[in-house]
C-alpha cells in the first residue's frame, strides 16, 4: 500500500519525472494542445518548487516502498462569479508511475486531498484530464466524479 504525505523539496525531482512523462503520453492524444515545450520538465521543478512555498496549494506524495510513485496539486480559485460553486480547488498535475495505479495510489491521493480540501473549507474539485487518457478518466468515474465541461481545440 502507498503512503501519501506532504511534498518536500526532496520530491521536486520525481514529480517533475512523473508530470513529464505525463506529458510525453498526453502529445499524441493531441499533438497541439498539448505540444511540450523544451525545457518542460526543468520548468516543471522550478514551479513546483515555487508551490511549496504556497500554503494555500495541496501539494501531495504517495510513496511505495520509499520512492514517489505519484502525487498531486490542488490550487485554490474562485470559481466565475456567475456561479454559486463556492470554494473551488482545481487539480491539474496529478500523475501516477503507471496507468495500473489510478485504482490504488491515484485513490489514495484523491482522498487524501479532498480531506484537507474539505477542512479548508473548499466545496468542489475541478480535476484536469486528457480526453483520452482512459485509465484515468475511468479512475476519475469510479470516483464519483462527474464530466462538467470539454474544452475543443483546433489549429488557427
Amino acid at each position: 500500500m502507498s503512503v501519501v504525505r506532504e511534498a518536500t523539496a526532496s520530491d521536486i525531482e520525481a514529480c517533475a519525472a512523473l508530470a513529464e512523462a505525463r506529458r510525453a503520453q498526453y502529445e499524441p492524444f493531441e499533438p497541439i494542445f498539448w505540444k511540450r515545450r523544451p525545457g518542460s520538465e526543468a520548468m516543471s521543478k522550478a514551479w513546483f518548487t515555487h508551490l511549496l512555498s504556497q500554503p494555500e496549494h495541496v501539494f501531495l506524495v504517495a510513496e511505495w516502498a520509499g520512492a514517489p510513485v505519484g502525487f498531486l496539486i490542488a490550487s485554490p480559485v474562485a470559481p466565475p462569479p456567475v456561479y454559486d460553486a463556492g470554494r473551488t480547488a482545481v487539480i491539474d498535475d496529478f500523475c501516477v508511475e503507471d496507468a495500473g495505479m489510478w485504482p490504488s495510489v491515484g485513490q489514495h491521493l484523491l482522498r487524501e486531498a479532498r480531506t484537507r480540501l474539505r477542512a479548508r473549507g473548499i466545496r468542489q474539485i475541478v480535476v484536469i484530464s486528457g480526453e483520452k487518457d482512459a485509465e484515468k478518466k475511468a479512475f476519475l468515474e469510479s470516483e464519483k466524479l462527474s464530466l462538467a465541461s470539454t474544452w475543443w481545440t483546433a489549429p488557427v
